[in-house]
C-alpha cells in the first residue's frame, strides 16, 4: 500500500472539491534584507482557503497569541531560494506576510501542516496570522 501517494491523491480532492471557494492571496516571501536590515521579498499570488476569525495559537517561540486569519493552502508550494546569506523555512516563513482580499497585510505567527514524505514538500499548508 502506498500511502504518500493516497494521501497525494486525497489532498489533490479536497483541493478539486473546495477550489470555488479559493480566494487569491499575496504570499509575500522573506528572502533576507538589504544592508540597511529592511526586509525583501518575493511576491507569489496563491490560492487559499481565508478565514478571519480569532484562534489561540503556540507560537515558534513556545508563547500563546491570538491569530484573527487563517490561511489554508491546499497544495505543494515549491521552495522559495533567499538570496545569498539567508536562510528561510520552506514552505512558510515566519518573516512571511500575506496580502488577503480585502487589501489587509498579516504577519505569519505560526504555520502547521502535512509534509510529503517522499519530496519533502508540503501537501498542504496552515498559516495563522
Amino acid at each position: 500500500m502506498d500511502i504518500p501517494k493516497i494521501l497525494r491523491n486525497g489532498i489533490a480532492t479536497a483541493r478539486k472539491i473546495t477550489l470555488s471557494a479559493h480566494v487569491t492571496v499575496t504570499h509575500k516571501a522573506w528572502v533576507g534584507q538589504t544592508y540597511d536590515g529592511t526586509p525583501t521579498y518575493v511576491s507569489v499570488d496563491r490560492l487559499a482557503l481565508v478565514e478571519r476569525k480569532q484562534t489561540l495559537v503556540k507560537t515558534a517561540n513556545g508563547t500563546e497569541d491570538t491569530s484573527n486569519t487563517y490561511i489554508g493552502i491546499i497544495e505543494q508550494i515549491t521552495p522559495i531560494t533567499p538570496n545569498a546569506g539567508y536562510t528561510r523555512t520552506n514552505p512558510v516563513d515566519l518573516q512571511d506576510h500575506f496580502i488577503i482580499p480585502d487589501g489587509t497585510e498579516v504577519t505569519v505567527m505560526a504555520v502547521d501542516g502535512f509534509f510529503d514524505g517522499g519530496t519533502g514538500v508540503p501537501l498542504y499548508s496552515q498559516v495563522y496570522a
